[in-house]
């Protein structure tokens, strides 16, 4: 039998960690996915005191809550697999019958992939519920964001005939995603490696970064010379190059970012003792 990796021990394990993260994390996780609820509560409360009027929350206020929300639950991934840096979870973790590849996968995948589809399902099933019972709630975000989608794409296309670069809802939807991904993994490996502070260290780490990134960015980008590094087109203008080449090392940095990040946490699994 492998033991490396095993698609029915990968599965057992799968399920079994699903269940565990409901179990550990269920009251966290109602609270964050139903921060619409909460606010919508809340709205309600302050427009009868200060308004004597049952009013709901415009579509743009819930918005705003529904990125807070999630950058709350970025966050929070610091302590959805944080236990195992106890002493008794962790070793407890440690000896589940699965390879510390099969736990790996697993964990990437309720980080990444699990952990945030539910997050938007709950919370768009019960804004849409709202917008059902509550004539002032106005239309559901779901509907809104086709609207928004639609309106995106259209002003695209009008960009896009003024603009020597074509930009397409892929090649912006995309990098969101990795973006996405290289977040959530950032948060989970800090949780993984820190015993104490977890969220605190893995801000502070980020602000240490950004400063020092900004710092050597005013020391070396003086002295780069730009153009053997922009994209070699001729049929673009030289801002333009510019502007793509940025586009195309961010998206490419946040590739490999995401990538090291998931080796990191890999490695951590690899090397955790008790």
């Amino acid at each position: 039998m492998n033991e490396t990796f095993n698609f029915n021990r990968f599965w057992t394990y799968f399920k079994y960690d699903l269940k565990q993260m409901w179990r550990n994390h269920s009251k966290p996780a109602i609270l964050i996915g139903g921060a619409g609820i909460i606010f919508y509560v809340l709205w309600i409360l302050g427009s009868l005191v200060f308004t004597q009027s049952w009013t709901a929350p415009p579509i743009v206020a819930r918005f705003v809550v529904l990125l807070f929300a999630f950058m709350v639950l970025e966050f929070y991934q610091t302590r959805t697999y944080g236990y195992l840096t106890e002493k008794k979870a962790g070793s407890s973790w440690l000896m589940i019958p699965a390879s510390g590849t099969e736990k790996c996968i697993s964990m990437v995948l309720v980080t990444i992939l699990v952990i945030p589809a539910l997050f938007f399902a709950v919370y768009f099933l019960l804004d849409g519920f709202l917008s059902l019972v509550d004539p002032t709630y106005g239309k559901a975000m779901v509907t809104g964001f086709f609207s928004v989608y639609s309106d995106f794409v259209n002003a695209l296309g009008s960009i896009n005939d003024e603009s020597p670069i074509l930009f397409t809802p892929a090649s912006l939807i995309f990098p969101t995603i990795v973006s996405t991904f290289c977040n959530f993994l950032y948060f989970l490996l800090c949780g993984i490696c820190f015993k104490k502070n977890k969220i605190g260290a893995a801000i502070a780490i980020l602000f240490g970064i950004s400063t020092l990134m900004s710092l050597l960015g005013g020391l070396i980008i003086p002295h780069l010379d730009l153009e053997q590094m922009i994209v070699s087109d001729s049929s673009l203008s030289l801002p333009a190059r510019w502007l793509v080449g940025i586009m195309n090392a961010s998206v490419a940095f946040t590739c490999l970012l995401t990538i090291g990040l998931g080796w990191g946490v890999w490695r951590r699994i690899k090397t955790l003792q008790h």
